[in-house]
């Protein structure tokens, strides 16, 4: 098929782009390692600098319909799931570790919500700049069916926190919470199933960028892992979680598009 030199020079820019999100990636692993920087910079370094020069290099995006994206799974979800997993001890990150060295309920960092939003917003950018390239930013009327019981489920469960923390331990719970996750992508390929590449092109980078996270991560003891766990993965010295390896590293860019695309994307 023969290309316009419209949309060569469209795929040149983009070919830039994609080397200047991995320069801005690898040149800041030095500096973290150097510095011993603390997560919540991390995530300045590989989801906010990348976020903010998609932001401003190539044409309009949808930004409404990315801000209500990165809220309904950033917030809404990611919330749900960080809550019940701080209270499981899926992980740890300690005082000394934190930018902001207060916890919501006594266990709750609340770095870990800023960073959950931060993180559901850049798989969004990312995928809207390189695959989806939209300008209207419609919002699905299925927005609505799924925000108002996510939210509702959110204040109820702080609600339950506020009152008795303890009625929520859960064995494995890093697993059998991730593991719903699943749903989203199986209904969207299903109904959708040209989606899969695009997904799939977008699911590869994070992959790697969610193991040099983890492993930095790691290293730095940033944060660790005394919970329940269905196994373990050992890079050298370095050891985490298979539920960090299948459902963050490799699963979690998948159920943030399918859920995107499923109910705040209106599919035109």
């Amino acid at each position: 098929m023969s290309t316009t030199p419209e949309s060569q020079k469209t795929l040149r820019a983009l070919r830039i782009d994609f080397g200047v999100i991995l320069a801005i990636i690898f040149c800041s692993i030095p500096i973290i390692l150097h510095w011993h920087v603390r997560p919540m910079i991390s995530a300045i370094f590989f989801y906010v600098l990348p976020t903010v020069y998609l932001f401003l290099r190539g044409g309009r995006k949808p930004i409404r319909r990315i801000i209500y994206g990165a809220a309904l799974i950033g917030i809404g979800f990611g919330f749900i799931f960080d809550i019940i997993l701080s209270a499981n001890r899926a992980w740890i990150e300690l005082p000394s570790q934190l930018v902001f060295p207060y916890y919501i309920f006594g266990f709750w960092p609340i770095d870990e919500p800023i960073w959950f939003f931060l993180w559901a917003l850049f798989i969004i950018v990312f995928y809207e700049h390189f695959f989806d390239r939209e300008t209207r930013g419609r919002i699905s009327k299925r927005f609505r069916y799924i925000a108002f019981p996510v939210t509702i489920a959110l204040f109820a469960i702080m609600a339950a926190f506020m009152n008795q923390q303890s009625s929520f331990h859960i064995p494995y719970a890093y697993f059998f919470l991730a593991f719903p996750s699943i749903i989203p992508v199986i209904y969207v390929m299903e109904e959708r199933p040209e989606l899969a590449l695009k997904f799939l092109k977008t699911a590869v980078f994070f992959f790697m960028l969610y193991l040099v996270y983890e492993i930095t991560a790691v290293k730095l003891g940033q944060w660790y892992f005394p919970g329940e766990y269905v196994g373990w993965v050992e890079l050298g010295n370095l050891r985490f979680p298979f539920e960090e390896l299948f459902f963050w590293m490799t699963l979690s860019s998948f159920t943030v598009l399918s859920l995107y695309e499923g109910f705040v994307d209106d599919g035109r």
